[in-house]
């Protein structure tokens, strides 16, 4: 192993300083400075919050399970932002 590629093997802590980095930069665009409290969320967005797999969350969208609204029938869904609280309040309801 030569000395440059031993320079680039990265540790776990270098990992981790990276994953929470780039945790703080996805909450940041999530969670708009100017703007701290959204009126909806994408599904991407929801799934990435809640930990719900995407596909979930946009069936769940389709049967009424969130309360979420379509401008178009071929448009992205908008989870209105209650229903983060709504599921928040629900799994703390679940741990009690």
């Amino acid at each position: 192993m030569t000395k440059d590629e031993f320079n680039q093997i990265a540790t776990v802590k270098d990992l981790e300083v990276f994953h929470q980095r780039i945790v703080n930069d996805v909450k940041g665009l999530l969670f708009d400075k100017k703007n701290p409290q959204k009126e909806f969320y994408t599904p991407k967005e929801f799934s990435h919050i809640t930990g719900i797999k995407y596909s979930t969350v946009v069936y769940r969208c389709k049967i009424g399970k969130l309360r979420a609204r379509q401008d178009n029938p071929n448009c992205s869904w908008q989870i209105y932002a209650s229903e983060l609280d709504r599921f928040k309040d629900e799994a703390n309801q679940n741990i009690i």
